[in-house]
């Protein structure tokens, strides 16, 4: 998974799930939106507002025990996540 950050001129933060071509058929590509799109809202109140996401999402197993923690160290790295909050 790769993730895009950037500033937006609003209060809220915004999110885009996006599959590659090679993924897989449609239901594939579907279930692996609805898999990281399940992680995300998990993940969200821990992120700075004010922010647009793009999730780039790359073959592999679609699970939340397999993508919540891919989608928590993107998260981390980037360094986006709001300080104090659990």
């Amino acid at each position: 998974m790769r993730l895009h950050v950037m500033v937006n001129s609003g209060a809220v933060t915004r999110a885009v799930f996006v599959t590659v071509r090679k993924y897989g058929n449609a239901v594939a590509r579907n279930r692996a939106r609805r898999v990281v799109s399940e992680c995300w809202r998990l993940a969200k109140n821990q992120v700075r507002p004010g922010l647009d996401i793009a999730f780039v999402i790359y073959p592999g197993p679609d699970s939340v025990s397999v993508r919540e923690p891919q989608l928590s160290e993107l998260l981390h790295r980037s360094g986006i996540l709001v300080r104090g909050r659990p």
